[in-house]
């Protein structure tokens, strides 16, 4: 009986560990398994049936963190500063017919990435503050990532939220689930209200602009200058930097605003220094904001000290600029009270604007240091008092602007009297003087003719010997430059010819010693033919000191040109360039020698400068109209650009040197006197070019018509004007 009885107490204990395992078991799986999300409703902030677990080292990858035990999430509750990675575990469900699609959001993390169930794995897509706009999920300026679910279909999502900077690190987990027709209606207001913004402050930016170029008020160029630092801070918090400004450098965005806030602080103390004329009226004032200006170096340097090194330190940065900005606007609103209490009238519409101002910025400072509740008055309070800033400046601007004019126009009006008055005496003194003076001129005008007389005639001497000296000067120039055209090429031969012989004579073989030699020799016999007919002709055309004898005979044309092609064969040897001769052995040309000779050497000089190794010179020469021969040079070279073409020919422009393909240097005068040249001859140079295929020379000489070759040689002698 005994025996029956403690049988069923030890059944009915274990009926209750039995019962209290199974409670146990129950709890642990509740807790680890997280509460499912409708996702039907329009729009859905989830905190409550989060799962969480926090990653201290950052090392977990999504199959790790899946055998971790996650704990419910605490709506209430504050996470702590630093780089700590949390996982986050969501399960959605769609139990409608049709699949739905929802932006999730989680807040600005620097890099969130989500893990969303599929058949074969977990799908990735990545987002966050500090990726490029182009490598977010949802290409916007806030953290979106797509996500489509399945009808009648159940999703679980990890969340992997990473804060390394903290301000990209929020306070409490939770994640928003909207429709994108809702983003799209919020980003289509936000592009709406403050496009109206940046308009306003666009157009007050450009009218004060336009003051300042009309009054030359630096006023008016500091407060265009905080306009456009206002502007450019509201572009960035509203999203609109990183979108259009900077995309690719998210770093940069998140620290741009110290340098942006300070920029635009700045310039306020500069226009409100300048505005009240506090350096002359209160200069205990104008000590105070200038003291005020040299705190903003405080967040400049921790700014560059956040982007340039690890240290974190852009939300002490918030703070210190909140701290600066807020006493900054304190101080514009004490010293516009205390300039009207001196009587400056402009400083009353400076109170009133800075008044609205001051308020709307003063609740955005304590928003951003959450101070105060971020709601819609607080985060537009600042741009709202803006806007009422800016039209009363205008009419403070305005108002001062016509201050300054009427200023202006009662000095005015007061130089003018005294010009008045200074006129009057300055017409009775020359009256008086006007009775002396004609007497005085009368005396003088005779002996003034005498001099003018003789002033003249020295005039007329001078320019005679100007016109003498500047004749004599051309003559030069045209000498120097043949002799640093024709000689050159010549001497390069021979040097060439000679380092060859001095260096490498030992390891030559005979017959090529007896080759170089040879060509040394004919470059020497070149060298001074070239050098004879030189000084002969330069003894033949110098008559009198400035005269140029000009001598034409019967020249036959092919025999001028293979002699100038001979002469520069070796030249083009240097560059494995050939000739193509093709003259008429019979024309004949009535022209002078030594002229005709420079013109042709200097135009095949020129070809082979230009052209390329292994290229190919034309000459040719043909009968052309009006009793005229062509003669052409052309080439497969550089070619002639057109500024350069502009300034050929041209004694008034000569064109630049212009090196060779192998950096051939030239004086860039040798064209000048071929035009010279060939018009003495009664003829014309032109040239035909195109850049990188080439150029083609030609000119015009007289020609002989047979019947009159053997007649009388008719000698014609004229002057270089």
């Amino acid at each position: 009986m005994h025996l029956l009885r403690y049988t069923c107490c030890l059944l009915h204990l274990l009926k209750v560990l039995a019962l209290l395992l199974f409670l146990s078991v129950a709890l642990h799986v509740r807790a680890q398994a997280p509460n499912t999300v409708d996702v039907t409703a329009s729009e859905q902030i989830v905190a409550d049936a989060l799962q969480v677990y926090h990653d201290p080292g950052a090392s977990l990858n999504v199959d790790q963190v899946q055998s971790r035990s996650f704990a419910a999430n605490n709506p209430d509750a504050v996470l702590e500063p630093g780089k700590t990675v949390h996982w986050v575990r969501v399960v959605l469900r769609n139990p409608t017919n049709r699949e739905l699609t929802r932006l999730l959001y989680a807040g600005d993390w620097s890099h969130l990435e989500l893990y969303q169930q599929s058949e074969t794995g977990y799908t990735l897509k990545r987002t966050g503050q500090l990726l490029p706009i182009g490598e977010r999920d949802v290409p916007s300026y806030k953290p979106y990532v797509l996500l489509e679910l399945l009808p009648n279909s159940t999703t679980t999502l990890y969340l992997r939220l990473q804060g390394d900077i903290n301000l990209y690190k929020p306070q409490v987990l939770r994640v928003q689930l909207l429709l994108p027709e809702q983003v799209s209606a919020a980003n289509s207001d936000r592009l709406f209200g403050q496009g109206i913004f940046i308009g306003i402050i666009l157009v007050m930016t450009l009218y004060n602009l336009v003051l300042f170029a009309s009054v030359r008020d630096r006023s008016y160029l500091y407060y265009v200058l905080a306009l456009l630092g206002t502007g450019l801070y509201f572009m960035f918090y509203h999203g609109f930097a990183i979108e259009l400004l900077w995309p690719n450098a998210p770093l940069w965005n998140a620290h741009s605003f110290p340098f942006i806030v300070t920029f635009n602080g700045l310039f306020r103390v500069l226009f409100t220094r300048h505005y009240l004329n506090t350096q002359r009226t209160m200069p205990l004032w104008d000590k105070a904001l200038t003291l005020l200006a040299l705190l903003y170096i405080l967040p400049v340097g921790m700014g560059l000290l956040s982007y340039l090194t690890p240290l974190d330190l852009l939300q002490a940065c918030v703070s210190l600029i909140g701290i600066i900005g807020g006493l900054v606007l304190v101080a514009m609103v004490l010293t516009s009270i205390q300039s009207l209490r001196q009587g400056y009238r402009p400083a009353l519409y400076f109170l009133i604007a800075n008044i609205f101002f001051v308020v709307g910025a003063l609740l955005f400072i304590l928003k951003e240091n959450h101070l105060v509740p971020d709601t819609i008055v607080t985060v537009y309070a600042a741009q709202v008092g803006m806007v009422a800033q800016v039209v009363l400046f205008s009419l403070g601007l305005a108002y001062r602007l016509n201050t300054v004019t009427s200023e202006l126009n009662a000095k005015v009006l007061e130089k003018e009297r005294l010009e008045r008055e200074k006129e009057t005496e300055r017409k009775l003194l020359i009256e008086q003087q006007k009775n002396e003076l004609e007497v005085t001129v009368a005396n003088r005008t005779a002996a003034l003719r005498h001099r003018t007389q003789e002033l003249k005639d020295t005039v007329r001497k001078l320019k005679a010997s100007e016109h003498k000296l500047r004749r004599l000067n051309y003559f030069k120039d045209r000498f120097f430059s043949i002799i640093s055209h024709d000689i050159r090429t010549p001497l390069a031969t021979l040097e060439s010819f000679l380092n060859i012989l001095v260096n490498f004579s030992d390891k030559m073989k005979p017959d090529q010693m007896q080759k170089l030699a040879t060509h040394t020799q004919v470059s020497v016999r070149n060298l001074q033919a070239l050098l004879e007919n030189l000084l002969q002709w330069s003894t033949a055309q110098t008559v009198s000191g400035h005269h140029v004898r000009f001598e034409p005979e019967v020249l036959a044309v092919e025999e001028l040109v293979n002699r100038n092609v001979t002469l520069l064969k070796d030249t083009a040897n240097t560059k494995q360039i050939s000739w193509q001769v093709e003259v008429p052995t019979a024309l004949q040309v009535r022209a002078d020698a030594h002229m005709l000779d420079f013109v042709i050497r200097n135009l095949l000089h020129n070809a082979i400068k230009f052209s390329y190794p292994s290229g190919l010179i034309q000459v040719t020469a043909a009968e052309g109209p009006g009793n005229m021969v062509t003669i052409a040079v052309t080439d497969q070279g550089t070619g002639i650009s057109p500024d350069v073409l502009a300034t050929l020919f041209k004694l008034e422009t000569p064109a630049k040197a212009t090196k060779g393909t192998i950096n051939e240097k030239g004086t860039g005068l040798g064209l000048l006197l071929c035009r010279d040249f060939v018009e003495r001859h009664g003829g014309k140079i032109q040239v035909e070019t195109e850049l990188g295929q080439g150029s083609r020379f030609y000119f015009t000489v007289p020609l002989v018509i047979p019947e009159q070759s053997t007649g009388r040689q008719l000698q014609l002698e004229g002057e270089i004007c």
